[in-house]
């Protein structure tokens, strides 16, 4: 099979160089697979784009190496296709060979701007596919006409039918394809001139996967309403469509897809009426007695996850869809525990470890791929979110703008509350993602970046505390035109919220508490334009956990549906004109003790899933009495020697077990980025 990453990885082979200059106008080295190939071989990347973060990393981490004869293989790559490597520094000049790669030199045939809007991962299918073609150049048409066949596998021409659209579109968001908006200009402009399809919102439903869902969730129960006899429909109140604008929902392929949609969690079964009949593969969308449909669901949800758990050549986009399935079947296991069998318990337990396993092998060899990625379309870690903030204000200038991090939420934690949200009914849009938190997975490491919006290396006297998460939010802001009288902060809120099951609710009504003053003095501000907000209750109930998993879900849920603090800060945000951006600086696991390392005071930073030394020598006598992960530290300050608590186990006392931070479970890395605005906003949204 051709491959292209080998145009570009035959540069990387025996004499290593010491320093590599590459000209990467196109990004083809933000490609995963690529990157983690070249890192394999030896080779440190260093993009250079802001002259002084590339100084600081370039003069701390490779120039005293150099000085002291150390080997480092140091590739520095210029992206800007505005800039030549004329433009780096003259020392670098004068010392390191000079590379170029573009994609003209791949695609030559092929139209520039239409292969360079797509997203590297396409990059593949692509250029197999033009191994096979032998005809003439193509221009922009041509050149979308073929990517979107050899690509995204659709030819506009061949969809006729709703039942045609229906397939397409199911596809597309199922698999989560990043279209470049001029492909799906070209497609919209061919559907649009089919009768058959005018009555559909097609842009809103090509670009939205949530609305898409949302789209389907809402005729699902006209779809089983149209199968009864008219006797039975006619018993109902509710209208329904009739049989010519009923969506085709049982083709073969749509109910496939349909199948997996109840099955994630993304669809909902919806109650039906006495009598009514549907066939057998629709069941599944039909509420049944909570245990029973909790069992079903529980059962065919392992099983597909059984069959698609990543491997260890898998994308991050690849984890990051799993992590969304596997949170929905954590929540079906703690919720129907009882009426699950042992064996498919049994089975759970084996898939968490093999899950775990497998995760922090991808860790080990492809996270360090990532923090170099770009923030758009959507971010791909936690320190890229304010970047894509500050774009999302270039394009809706008058959006205030509010970053909510929930300090140890979980993806499983946030499912339970968007379906608290969904059993509300409320009207807010959410475009709903995931990302990679920083490693390890502490507080003052990840958090910070989340408000610095750079990598903890550029904060080598801070990671240890969270008191300088003000500062930095206020620096980002400043560098992107911000005054400081428009850049709010506020932290530990929600923590006089957290309630147990033995709080009394009728006689200490938590739904009629405030908003903290201090929170209403930022948001009611009109001058401010970017807030962020730290809300510690999640994280609290946590540190007090007794009852693991289920006890989290549990205490979660209460909380938002009987405190419903979140929500009304949600609601006074939304009310008040903001774009609401939800994420956490970690998650968290339940984790089993493995016994503590015994180190005095050696240790920088304790954890019970990571320990941080500044000193070899006490990294190395941890790591004599526990078997620990020793994590790289690409992208951490210099000095720092990091040590993980393996699989699902801690630094606690032998046997003893706790919800726990700080390593690379899944659980813990994988965390909520969800876009929040008001559904009645014009001109935000």
């Amino acid at each position: 099979m051709a491959d292209w990453r080998r145009y570009i990885l035959q540069h990387f082979t025996e004499p290593v160089y010491r320093l590599t200059l590459v000209a990467d106008p196109d990004g083809l080295l933000l490609e995963e697979q690529l990157l983690a190939e070249i890192r394999a071989r030896g080779f440190a990347l260093l993009p250079f784009e802001d002259a002084v973060a590339f100084r600081y990393a370039y003069e701390s981490s490779y120039r005293q190496r150099w000085d002291d004869d150390l080997p480092t293989d140091l590739v520095v790559i210029l992206r800007s296709p505005q800039a030549s490597l004329q433009t780096l520094p003259y020392d670098l000049l004068q010392t390191g060979r000079t590379l170029h790669f573009s994609l003209p030199e791949l695609f030559p045939k092929l139209s520039y701007p239409v292969v360079n809007a797509l997203d590297p991962a396409y990059l593949q299918a692509l250029y197999e596919a033009c191994q096979s073609y032998h005809g003439p150049e193509m221009g922009d048409q041509a050149t979308k006409v073929f990517v979107l066949k050899h690509v995204f596998g659709v030819m506009p021409e061949l969809i006729r039918t709703p039942a045609d659209l229906l397939k397409l579109l199911l596809s597309r968001h199922l698999r989560a394809h990043v279209v470049p908006p001029t492909l799906d200009e070209m497609l919209l402009e061919t559907l649009r001139q089919n009768p058959a399809l005018s009555g559909w919102s097609l842009k809103e439903l090509m670009a939205d996967a949530n609305k898409f869902f949302a789209f389907l969730q809402n005729h699902w129960f006209d779809y089983l309403a149209a199968q009864q006899p008219p006797e039975q429909r006619l018993k109902e109140a509710r209208p329904y469509y009739g049989p010519g604008e009923v969506l085709p929902l049982d083709e073969p392929e749509v109910r496939s897809y349909l199948s997996t949609l109840f099955l994630e969690g993304r669809l909902k079964a919806v109650p039906m009426p006495e009598g009514w009949q549907v066939a057998e593969w629709a069941q599944i969308g039909v509420a049944q007695e909570p245990e029973a449909e909790g069992a079903l669901r529980f059962g065919r949800l392992l099983k597909r996850l059984l069959e698609t758990l990543p491997s260890s050549d898998a994308s991050h986009k690849d984890w990051l869809g799993f992590a969304d399935r596997w949170a929905e079947l954590v929540i079906l296991r703690h919720r129907h525990a009882e009426g699950l069998g042992a064996d498919a318990l049994d089975q759970y337990t084996a898939l968490h470890l093999e899950i775990e396993t497998r995760f922090a092998t991808w860790m080990l060899t492809r996270y360090h791929t990532l923090h170099n990625q770009p923030h758009l379309p959507r971010p791909v870690m936690l320190h890229q979110v304010p970047d894509y903030m500050a774009t999302y204000r270039q394009g809706h200038p008058k959006a205030r703008l509010a970053l909510v991090v929930v300090d140890s939420l979980a993806l499983d934690q946030w499912h339970i509350i968007r379906d608290v949200w969904a059993e509300e009914s409320q009207t807010w849009h959410l475009q709903d993602d995931s990302l990679f938190a920083w490693v390890p997975t502490l507080t003052s490491i990840s958090r910070q970046v989340a408000f610095a919006g750079t990598t903890p290396q550029f904060f080598p006297g801070s990671w240890g505390t969270t008191d300088q998460e003000a500062g930095r939010w206020r620096r980002f802001w400043a560098d992107h035109g911000l005054p400081s009288s428009a850049v709010g902060y506020v932290r530990n809120l929600g923590t006089k919220h957290v309630v147990d099951s033995s709080f009394d609710l009728a006689e200490h009504p938590l739904h009629k508490i405030p908003l903290e003053p201090s929170v209403l003095a930022v948001v009611e501000d009109q001058r401010m334009q970017a807030v962020g907000l730290v809300i510690n209750t999640v994280d609290e109930i946590g540190h007090g956990m007794q009852l693991g998993t289920a006890g989290m879900h549990q205490q979660v849920r209460l909380w938002v549906m009987k405190v419903r603090y979140l929500t009304k800060l949600i609601a006074k945000l939304l009310d008040e004109g903001f774009v609401v951006f939800l994420t956490a600086d970690h998650g968290n696991v339940w984790a089993r003790g493995i016994g503590r390392p015994n180190e005095g005071v050696l240790v920088e930073k304790r954890g019970q899933r990571a320990r941080v030394y500044t000193d070899p020598a006490y990294s190395a006598l941890a790591r004599e009495q526990v078997e620990a992960i020793e994590w790289t530290n690409v992208g951490l300050p210099e000095g720092l020697e990091v040590l993980l608590a393996t699989g699902l186990s801690a630094f606690l006392g032998k046997d003893d077990q706790a919800i726990c931070h700080g390593g690379i479970a899944l659980e813990e890395v994988i965390v909520p980025f969800v876009q929040i605005t008001d559904s009645k906003q014009l001109g935000v949204s």
